[in-house]
Parts: structure tokens; C-alpha cells; sequence
């Protein structure tokens, strides 16, 4: 162990955190085999289970069974934890929760934790002390399968509301960031001039790792294409928040000549899934339990698409219990070349909000439409685009271009590109094309891609 690392988790230990036994439990089941693993992960969760149907007042009035069974839960959405949340509490949760105004009255304890929502509505859970120890050492264990273990320096691409309003960090922040030998690149600063300082870092710096939103690092990407850049090269990039389809995973590839790790997590649900060095996208089974499902609720065969559900394995004061987060994945059934233990997902393919339907109701994964408008019908003036669904047979098109197009490259370019995508939604969708200089990102910071104003992947 490093001696950042283990300055880090000697601080975390000052301030009442024991993510250190956590990144222990990681560290050991890594090298256990798929049995051992597995019957680990089943020990938690049948704990778990046991102890939200005996004392958490939603389960009791849902769940009969003495000894229950995961299925035996019902799916647990976004709009049940709203309409149920003090319910969801355990009593002495709940009971400290009113008596302190919804804040721990310990100085590290349990924490109200507000999502901003890809669909813009807000969601708050509670995340208790165990739950955080556990997804900060998801996160050290994470680093380790990217190749740049903490204290190695990288750059971090990521959203930094306190640098664009010149607001200074704590002191403990501060301290945690050196630690970390973190070079911050603001994902929310992406103006031409500020990328090209970006590549300027990169090349002259000897850091040779990065973690980055996916989309700011994409954007970032095609930026030093643009420019005739070559960069560089890094080591590894770790793509956070948004979904790596094959054609991003390639432009990253090329441009930064670096090793691409997926990882997928949530505010509301933490640590969930990371990308090793082999390609395996392995579920992070020491912090949560996942399961993919179809319509019925009905668990889907390796290979088949289904609707993510997440059970957070230490929140037993506010379990998240097959957890309906708004995701698609499927699972590939094969052990992974690196040989974890841990069950490897074939494919994680966005937000279900981010699937549109076609005219008989059938799914259009958002990796079709990315891959349709923004490579097969992408004549290089396209700088991002957005298709939104406003209705059944019903799309807006935004495409932001660098410089007004020319009528007779409109022509040229969207009657194709229009017959295709009626060929999936429907000869009878219709279609309306706008376009900008500018498509703002959504109040997360996120750029969205796709967005379905329909309802979730049911």
C-alpha cells in the first residue's frame, strides 16, 4: 500500500470512516473464486432482506415471509421512494431524521443525498455511514482495475461548479485532492479556447491517466481532431457518467491512444460496475447486487437486454432493494479473461429514458440512433445532436452545427438521413429538424444524446 493511499485512509479513519476494511473486503473476494464470491454477496443480501422485512415499515406491510427471498420484493421505482420515503426509514432513522431537520446530528453518520435526475425530476435517498465507506473504497478498488491506483496523478475531467464561481474548497478537500494527485480539467468549462489549454496540459504534462465524463472527453476528442492534434498518448481513461458506445470508445482510442474503462454508477445507488483491463464489465458484488429483468420482472438470459435493478448491499436503515434505476443492460454469462469472480455485464446500453419507441411500441436502443446520425449520416459539419420523443410517432431533431448550413447542403444531407430513421420509428413519424449553433446540456451537466419524454423502458 502506497503511502498516499494510506494517508488518505488514516484521514478517513480521523473523520469516522472505515472505507479502509471495506477496500480490504475488495482486495481479499478479488482473488476468492466465483463460489466464494457469490456466497459472499448471497450472505449480505439474504441479511439484508431479513432485516428491511422485520423493520422498515414499507416491507412489512409488502413483504410476509419470515425469511424472504429477493423476489419476494417488489421493484422498488423512482416515484414509490418519493411517495414512501419516510417508510422507507427505519424508525431510528426516521426518528433522528425529524428531530435534527432531515441532518445526522453525528459529525460522519448518515446523509440525505439529492440526484438532479436525467429527466429533471429531483430524487433523495439516504445513504447511512456504512453505505459511504463502502462506495469510497468502490472507488479506490476502481482505480486499481484502471491501472492508475490512488496516489498515482491523473487528470480528472469533471464537473466544477466552485471553479466556473471561483469558490474556494475546504481545507479537508484540498488535502484529499493532493492525496489523490488530482489535476482537475473542468468538464463544465468546454469552450474552444478552454480545450485547447486542456491539450495543451495533457501534452505537456507527464501525467498519462485520465478520469473524465464520457461525453466531456468525447467532445474533447474530436476538439483535438479538429485541430490536427496529436496528443500525447495516455495510459488509461476512465469514462464516467454517460454511456461508451463502440464509436466513442474508438475516438477516445485513437485520439488519446489510451486503454478505455467503462465505470457505471449513480449518486442514488453508488459504485456499481468497472471495466478491467481485459474488457470484462465487472458488477461491483462486495458493494451491491444486481439483477436484469424483462417486462415481468422476469430475469432475462445472458445476452437478452432488460431492465436494471440495483440492491445496495449497506444502507439497512433505508435499503434500496431491487432498485429500478433507468437503466438497460444484459449480462454475457462467460467468466472474464482477468479471472475475477465477480459477473461480468455484456453490455450496458444507456438510460432507459434515452430509448425511444417506434410506431408498434417496440425499443429503439439510443446506440442506433447515435451511431445512424452521428457516423452513417454525419458529413462532418455535425458538431452534436439530440433527438428527443415528444409523442408516440413524434421526434425533434437538434443538430448544432460550427457555421450556418447552406440550403443545398441541407438538401443533400437530410432526406436521407430522414428516410432512414422512418425505416425504424414508422413511415407515418414525423420528424422535425432543428438546427443550432448551441444545445445546451441538461441542469446536471450531462449532455443528453437522446431523451424519451414518454416514460421509462416498460
Amino acid at each position: 500500500m502506497n503511502t498516499h493511499l494510506l494517508t488518505y485512509l488514516n484521514l478517513q479513519r480521523l473523520i469516522g470512516s472505515r472505507c479502509d476494511l471495506h477496500y480490504r473486503e475488495f482486495q481479499s473476494l478479488e482473488k476468492a473464486d466465483a463460489e466464494t464470491s457469490n456466497d459472499w454477496n448471497s450472505a449480505k443480501l439474504e441479511s439484508l432482506l431479513r432485516d428491511a422485512a422485520e423493520k422498515i415499515p414499507f416491507y412489512r406491510g409488502v413483504v410476509a415471509r419470515k425469511s424472504p427471498a429477493l423476489s419476494d420484493f417488489p421493484v422498488l421505482t423512482k416515484e414509490t421512494i418519493r411517495a414512501r420515503y419516510f417508510d422507507l426509514m427505519s424508525p431510528l432513522l426516521r426518528a433522528e431524521y425529524e428531530a435534527n431537520g432531515g441532518k445526522c446530528p453525528q459529525r460522519y453518520g448518515w446523509l440525505e443525498v439529492k440526484t438532479g435526475g436525467s429527466t429533471g425530476v429531483p430524487l433523495a435517498v439516504i445513504h447511512e455511514k456504512d453505505f459511504r465507506d463502502l462506495d469510497r473504497a468502490s472507488r479506490i478498488y476502481q482505480q486499481d482495475l484502471c491501472g492508475f491506483p490512488f496516489g498515482t496523478p491523473y487528470f480528472r475531467l469533471w464537473g466544477s461548479m466552485a471553479d466556473i464561481n471561483a469558490m474556494k474548497d475546504s481545507r479537508l478537500h484540498r488535502t484529499m485532492t493532493a492525496l489523490a494527485r488530482e489535476e482537475l480539467l473542468n468538464a463544465f468549462r468546454m469552450e474552444e479556447a478552454q480545450m485547447d489549454l486542456y491539450l495543451d496540459r495533457i501534452d505537456r504534462s507527464d501525467v498519462r491517466h485520465m478520469m473524465a465524463y464520457t461525453d466531456a472527453a468525447f467532445a474533447l476528442a474530436r476538439h483535438a481532431r479538429r485541430r490536427g492534434r496529436e496528443i500525447r498518448p495516455l495510459k488509461s481513461i476512465m469514462a464516467c457518467a454517460g454511456t461508451v458506445t463502440d464509436d466513442i470508445r474508438a475516438e477516445l482510442r485513437e485520439v488519446f491512444g489510451a486503454r478505455i474503462h467503462n465505470k457505471y454508477g449513480s449518486r442514488d445507488a453508488g459504485e456499481m460496475a468497472i471495466e478491467c483491463e481485459r474488457g470484462g464489465l465487472h458488477e461491483l458484488s462486495t458493494a451491491i447486487h444486481l439483477e436484469i429483468v424483462d417486462a415481468n420482472d422476469r430475469p432475462c438470459a445472458p445476452g437478452v437486454s432488460g431492465r436494471l435493478l440495483v440492491t445496495c448491499l449497506c444502507n439497512f436503515n433505508f435499503p434500496i432493494i431491487r432498485y429500478e434505476i433507468g437503466d438497460v443492460a444484459a449480462w454475457s454469462g462467460r467468466a472474464c479473461e482477468c479471472g475475477r469472480p465477480q459477473p461480468v455485464l455484456e453490455r450496458l446500453e444507456g438510460r432507459c429514458v434515452e430509448f425511444v419507441t417506434r410506431e408498434n411500441g417496440d425499443y429503439v436502443s439510443p446506440i442506433f440512433v447515435i451511431h445512424i446520425v452521428g457516423v452513417v449520416h454525419n458529413p462532418g459539419f455535425i458538431e452534436r445532436f439530440q433527438l428527443e420523443q415528444t409523442g408516440a410517432s413524434e421526434f425533434v431533431l437538434r443538430v448544432e452545427t460550427k457555421t450556418p448550413l447552406t440550403d443545398s447542403a441541407r438538401n443533400s444531407w437530410w432526406p436521407a438521413l430522414e428516410r432512414d430513421l422512418k425505416t425504424v420509428f414508422g413511415a407515418g413519424a414525423r420528424l422535425d429538424l432543428y438546427l443550432t449553433d448551441r444545445i445546451p446540456e441538461s441542469g446536471s451537466g450531462k449532455f443528453l444524446y437522446v431523451i424519451n419524454r414518454l416514460g421509462a423502458f416498460r
